[in-house]
């Protein structure tokens, strides 16, 4: 019968070589010894070790590579009829050719499951320049339900490759040692449409880089990736403990984690990040819902670099670093009842205190301002929300310059789906900014160009059955202002509520409602507009009257009106009524008996919009 795989682990340090040679082989393993090897750290083992390999296989039996060092000069593959490989020592890549020095298990569509294979160590005898991705230290094929001991391994543009080829690797348990002194430290690849990469378990591993290797260039501690056409939806990776010293110095850059997949929920735990660039990871494509939680690292400003080529966002950095209750959510901005909130802007047009009303129809507008309106037609309260057109929105403006990722949630009456993300940039002169990549990103939908209204809008509706009613967007570098919101877009929806939140580490201003943006528009938001003048009453005899026209952009027939006149006297009464749109016509009567002839002083004019009923 085969030996227990525990049997198979017992090592006793009294025994010499070839004593344990013999345990070995005693329990039905196949060692290199037995085809000639010597593993001695200057003959080339390749020969033997491969046929100890292909016994291995053929006889459904563990392969075992003793204490030793065992040099090769090319690649060696344990098929996947082994049981396993229990490696004590260790092989050494001799060559000099790019190639992939330990193959376990078959390619194609063969599934390897149930496999064991620990204590693996594999070193290159000179270290890789890194030029040609085909050096490889070890590559896991198509592994199901198996164990994965990694100890080592040393110096070659990949040190580890798990490989999906014509099926998958998945539901399989990693335990890394040290990866030291490679390019891309654990590459988690998929050759075939056919084939995929998903749910791995992964303890530990020291991800390290010595001083001077190939300083100059880029590295990476672990990669998500696929060849052209092939599966890329890579998801439930979880890492726990990962220690990255990968040496950032100069121009390089050291990363912990590439995703150039558009898969989800890889999450690391308790990272430790020393001598890497501020960034956990770089994600190049449609990569979501993954979590990067940093143990230790020598900044605060950790966060994910998306490249001009990503088309999502909705991934967290969380850095425990020194500040741990800081990292939750920040709330920036919300209307918890827009109907509540509502007014009339106008006779026609109703606006929402706290938001901006968004249109986007055809527009020549330029400067943001211009894109901000306080009330617009189409706006129709309800008994418990505002019904927005398809062409309307309600958002917020924000300062992006430093700030960059926000989340919004909404809700619509009963809890219905409906309404779209709307996001329109702008540079720091506040000009708007057109069709830019990469200037916009959300979570879950793709972000589609809007011409005719100089902005973007979510790819899809937001409802619970997609899972992208919440949604994360991320504006960026170059955007200096965006304006956020929901939209009708495919039709009327009565929306109740929106709020809006960013990350802990800032508090960016959200500027409805500022001058700013009163531009030709008079604001954003506000029930409340206000103006001041210097005014010189002439003499007033008793029971005359003086009249002033006074300027309160955002006025409108309808709104109410007060005056105030900075004045010792109490025998001026004053009238405020709005004449014109934009116009408050103040009335000052002399209600005493005596003539007063007051010197210059400050009128002061507020003007607040009604409720709506």
């Amino acid at each position: 019968m085969p030996a227990r795989i525990d049997d198979l682990l017992v090592l006793n340090t009294n025994l010499n070589k070839s004593d344990f040679a013999k345990y070995l082989r005693d329990r039905e393993a196949v060692l290199p010894n037995d085809f000639g090897g010597l593993g001695d750290g200057v003959a080339d083992d390749r020969t033997a070790i491969q046929a100890a390999f292909d016994r291995a296989g053929a006889d459904q039996k563990f392969a075992m590579i003793p204490p030793g060092t065992w040099n090769v000069s090319g690649t060696v593959t344990l098929p996947g009829g082994a049981r396993g490989l229990i490696m004590q020592g260790t092989i050494r890549y001799t060559g000099t050719a790019p190639t992939s020095v330990l193959v376990l298990g078959d390619g194609g569509t063969i599934r390897n499951a149930e496999k064991l294979y620990t204590g693996l160590n594999v070193i290159r005898q000179t270290i890789s320049d890194w030029s040609s991705e085909a050096d490889i230290g070890i590559t896991v094929r198509n592994v199901d339900a198996s164990q994965i001991e990694l100890r080592r391994v040393e110096g070659f543009t990949i040190g580890m490759r798990t490989l999906g080829d014509g099926r998958g690797v998945e539901d399989s348990t990693f335990t890394l040692g040290r990866i030291v002194n490679n390019r891309i430290g654990l590459d988690i690849w998929c050759a075939t449409a056919t084939a995929w990469n998903t749910s791995i378990r992964y303890y530990g591993g020291h991800f390290a880089q010595a001083t001077g290797v190939n300083a100059s260039q880029d590295r990476f501690g672990v990669r998500f990736g696929n060849e052209a056409g092939a599966y890329s939806n890579h998801n439930r990776h979880v890492f726990d403990a990962p220690n990255f010293e990968l040496r950032q110095a100069g121009s390089n850059i050291a990363i912990p984690f590439l995703n150039q997949t558009s898969g989800s929920a890889i999450i690391a735990r308790n990272m430790r990040m020393e001598a890497c660039s501020p960034l956990a990871a770089r994600h190049t494509a449609g990569a979501q819902d993954c979590e990067y939680d940093i143990a230790w690292t020598n900044t605060y400003l950790v966060g994910i670099d998306y490249t001009a080529t990503a088309n999502r966002c909705g991934n967290a950095v969380i850095n425990r670093h020194r500040a741990p209750a800081s990292r939750f959510q920040r709330f920036l901005a919300g209307v918890p009842n827009t109907r509540a909130a509502a007014f009339r802007q106008s006779a026609t047009e109703v606006g929402v205190e706290g938001l901006i009303t968004i249109a986007t129809s055809t527009t020549t507008a330029i400067f943001m301002a211009d894109f901000c309106f306080n009330g617009l037609t189409d706006l129709t309260p309800t008994d418990r929300a505002v019904t927005l057109a398809a062409n309307r929105g309600l958002g917020w403006m924000l300062d992006t310059s430093q700030a960059k990722e926000f989340a919004l949630a909404h809700w619509l009456t009963s809890g219905a789906s409906g309404g779209r993300l709307f996001v329109r940039v702008f540079d720091g002169a506040g000009n708007v900014r057109e069709d830019t990549a990469g200037d916009v990103l959300a979570s879950i939908t793709t972000m589609q160009w809007n011409g005719p209204a100089k902005g973007w809008n979510a790819g899809a509706p937001m409802d619970d059955a997609n899972f992208n009613r919440r949604q994360t967007i991320r504006v960026g570098p170059f955007v200096a202002y965006a304006q956020v919101g929901v939209i009708g877009f495919d039709g009327p929806i009565d929306l109740q509520s929106l709020r809006l939140y960013g990350l802990p580490e800032a508090a960016p201003a959200v500027l409805n409602g500022t001058p700013l943006l009163t531009g030709a528009l008079f604001g954003s938001g506000r029930r409340e507009f206000a103006a001041e003048v210097s005014w010189d009453l002439p003499s007033l005899a008793p029971g005359a009257t003086a009249l002033i026209d006074v300027t309160v952009n955002g006025a409108r027939a309808g709104d109410l009106a007060q005056a105030s006149l900075v004045s010792s006297t109490r025998f001026i009464e004053l009238d405020a009524a709005v004449w014109s749109n934009n116009t408050v016509r103040v009335m000052a009567r002399n209600i005493s008996g005596a003539t007063f002839d007051l010197a210059a002083a400050t009128l002061s004019v507020g003007v607040v919009k009604r409720r709506v009923p």
